[in-house]
C-alpha cells in the first residue's frame, strides 16, 4: 500500500471516528437535556396549561413548545412566560443546561424559593422570573456575568437584594426589580455604574434616601421608574444628563425642592409623573418639554402659573395637577391639538375661563376642574363631546346657562356643577344620559321644573338639586328609578304639590325634601326623610315631627 493511500485511509478512519464521537456526544447531550426538561415538566405538573403537550420523549427537545436550540441541538432558550405554570422551580436541574441563554418564566404562578442554584446558569443573558409568587430572597447571582436583561419584578421577593452581584453585570441593559417587599435600601452605587442600562424599574421596592451622585451616568436610560418608595431630597440637576429619557416616574415619595432647571434638557420626555411629593416652586422648567404626552404632578406644593407654552404642546393628552397652589389662567389652546382625554386641575387657585377646545379631537373622557376660581360660562363645545364620562366643575364662580347637550351626553357618569352661579333649566334631553350615576347641581340659581324625562337616565344613583330655584311639582316618574336611586336631595327650592305615590317604591338611603312648598301627606315608607320647612305637609303615621293629616 502506498503511503498516499495509507494516509487517505487513515484520514477517512479518523473522520469517521470523529463523526461517531460527535454523534455520541450530541446524543448524550440530548439525552441529558431531555431528562432535565422532563424534570421541569414534572415539577410543574399541576399547571393548568397545554404547553407541555408536545414535551414527549419521542420528540426532539428542540421541537418542544417554548424551547429553542442552537445549531448543535443544545437548548439555548426556555420561553414559558404567561402559561399559567404552577409549582416550584427546579433550578438545580435547569442550570445544568450548559448552553442556556434565556430563561423566561414571567407571569405565572411559580412559588417557593429561588435557590442558589440559579448562580450556575452562567451563560444566561435573559432572565425573567417576574410576576410570580415566590417566597424568600433573591440569592447571590454574581456568576451571571453575561446577563443583559434581568426581570424579577412583582414576584414576592423579600429580604436584602444582592446588589453587589450587579458589579459583574457590566452589559446589563434592563433591570426590573420593582413591586417586591425588599428590605429598605438606598439606591445603590452598583446600579448607577450600569452605564448600558436603558430601562430601570425600581418602583415599590423600599428604596429610600436621596438620589446617588452618579445618576447622571445612566445616559442610555429611556425609562426610569422609582415611584412608591421612600426617597427624599431634591431631584438632582444630573437628571438632565439622561437626554434619552422617554418616561420618568417618581410619584409617591418624599422629594422636596423645585423641579430642576436641567429638566429642559429632556427633549424626548413624554411621560413625567412626580405626583404625591413635596415639590415647590413653579412649572416653568417644563415649558421646553414639547413632546410631553402625560404630565402628572398632583398633590405637591407647586405655585405660580401654568406655562402658556402648554397650550402649544402637540402631543399632550393627560394633564393632572390637582391639589397644588397654582394660580392664573389655563392656556386657552390647551388640549386642542392631540386626542386630549384627561384633565384634573382641581383644588388650586386657578382663574379665568375654561379652555374651550379640550374635546376638539373627540377623545375627552374626564374634565375635572373642581374647587378653583374659574369664571365665565361652560364652553358650548362640551355639549358635543360624546366620549365624556365625568364633567366636574363644582366650587368655582362659573355662570350662565348650561349648554343643552351637556345634560344628555351618552357616556357621562357624573355631572357635577354644584356651588357656582348657573341659572336656567335642566332640559329634557337628560333622558339620553343612560350612563349617568350622579347628578350634582346644588347651590346654584337653576330654575324651571324638574323634567319628567329625568327618569330616562336609568342609571341614576344620586340626584342632588338642593339650594336652587326649581319650581313646579315633583315628577312622579322618579319612582321608576327604584332599582338604582339611593340619594334624592331636592331641599331648599320652590317645589310644590304633593309627594307622588310612586315615591313609595323608591329604596332611598337619603331623602331630603326640606324647605319647599310641598303639601299633603308624607307616605309612611318615606317617614325617615327630611321634610322640615314644608308647612303644608302632614304625617299619616305615628311618631313623626310633622302634624298628623286630618281624617277624611
Amino acid at each position: 500500500m502506498s503511503s498516499t493511500r495509507a494516509s487517505d485511509h487513515y484520514l477517512h478512519y479518523s473522520f469517521g471516528l470523529f463523526c461517531l464521537i460527535l454523534s455520541l456526544v450530541c446524543s448524550t447531550v440530548q439525552s441529558e437535556e431531555l431528562q432535565i426538561l422532563t424534570k421541569l415538566k414534572s415539577a410543574l405538573q399541576k399547571s393548568n396549561t397545554r404547553v407541555f403537550n408536545s414535551w414527549e420523549s419521542s420528540v426532539s427537545v428542540c421541537k418542544f413548545a417554548g424551547i429553542t436550540c442552537n445549531s448543535e441541538g443544545s437548548v439555548t432558550e426556555i420561553e414559558l412566560s404567561n402559561q399559567n405554570l404552577a409549582g416550584t422551580l427546579p433550578l438545580d436541574a435547569i442550570c445544568q443546561l450548559r448552553s442556556l441563554e434565556k430563561l423566561s418564566l414571567g407571569f405565572n404562578l411559580l412559588h417557593g424559593p429561588v435557590t442558589k442554584d440559579l448562580n450556575n446558569c452562567v451563560k444566561l443573558q435573559y432572565l425573567d422570573l417576574g410576576n410570580n409568587v415566590f417566597t424568600g430572597g433573591v440569592p447571590d447571582i454574581s456568576s451571571l456575568t453575561e446577563l443583559r436583561y434581568l426581570h424579577l419584578n412583582g414576584s414576592g421577593f423579600s429580604g436584602t437584594f444582592p446588589w453587589k452581584s450587579l458589579q459583574n453585570m457590566k452589559g446589563l441593559i434592563r433591570l426590573s426589580l420593582g413591586d417586591n417587599p425588599l428590605s429598605p435600601s438606598p439606591l445603590p452605587s452598583e446600579v448607577v455604574q450600569l452605564t448600558k442600562l436603558d430601562w430601570l424599574y425600581l418602583s415599590n421596592c423600599n428604596i429610600q434616601g436621596a438620589f446617588p451622585a452618579g445618576i447622571g451616568n445612566l445616559r442610555e436610560l429611556i425609562n426610569l421608574e422609582l415611584a412608591d418608595n421612600n426617597m427624599t431630597g431634591e431631584i438632582p440637576e444630573e437628571i438632565g444628563n439622561l437626554v434619552n429619557l422617554w418616561q420618568l416616574e417618581l410619584y409617591n415619595n418624599s422629594f422636596t425642592g423645585k423641579l430642576p432647571v436641567a429638566l429642559r434638557n429632556l427633549a424626548k420626555l413624554e411621560n413625567f409623573d412626580a405626583s404625591m411629593n413635596y415639590l415647590e416652586g413653579g412649572l416653568s422648567e417644563l415649558r421646553f418639554s414639547t413632546n410631553l404626552v402625560s404630565l402628572q404632578l398632583f398633590e405637591n406644593k407647586l405655585t405660580g402659573q401654568v406655562p402658556p407654552e402648554f397650550g402649544e404642546f402637540k402631543k399632550l393628552v393627560n394633564l393632572s395637577l390637582y391639589t397644588n397652589g397654582l394660580t392664573g389662567p389655563l392656556p386657552q389652546k390647551l388640549g386642542s391639538f392631540a386626542k386630549f382625554n384627561f384633565i384634573d386641575v382641581s383644588e388650586n387657585l386657578l382663574t379665568g375661563p375654561i379652555p374651550p377646545d379640550m374635546c376638539k379631537q373627540g377623545a375627552m373622557k374626564m374634565l375635572l376642574m373642581l374647587d378653583n376660581k374659574f369664571t365665565g360660562e361652560i364652553p358650548a363645545n362640551y355639549a358635543n363631546c360624546p366620549t365624556l364620562t365625568r364633567f366636574r366643575v363644582s366650587k368655582n364662580s362659573l355662570s350662565g346657562t348650561v349648554p343643552t347637550g351637556i345634560w344628555g351626553l351618552p357616556k357621562v357618569n357624573i355631572i357635577d356643577i354644584a356651588s357656582n352661579n348657573f341659572r336656567g333649566p335642566v332640559t329634557s334631553d337628560i333622558k339620553n344620559a343612560k350612563s349617568l350615576w350622579q347628578l350634582f347641581l346644588g347651590n346654584n340659581s337653576l330654575s324651571g321644573e324638574i323634567p319628567a324625562d329625568i327618569s330616562g337616565a336609568t342609571s341614576l344613583q344620586s340626584i342632588q338639586l338642593n339650594n336652587n330655584q326649581f319650581s313646579g311639582e315633583l315628577p312622579s316618574s322618579l319612582g321608576s328609578l327604584s332599582s338604582t336611586l339611593k340619594v334624592l336631595d331636592l331641599s331648599h327650592n320652590q317645589l310644590s304639590g304633593e309627594i307622588p305615590k310612586t315615591f313609595t317604591s323608591l329604596r332611598l338611603t337619603q331623602l331630603d325634601l326640606s324647605y319647599n312648598k310641598l303639601t299633603g301627606p308624607v307616605p309612611e315608607s318615606l317617614s325617615k326623610g327630611s321634610f322640615t320647612g314644608n308647612p303644608g305637609l302632614c304625617s299619616v303615621g305615628k311618631g313623626s315631627v310633622l302634624p298628623p293629616c286630618p281624617h277624611k
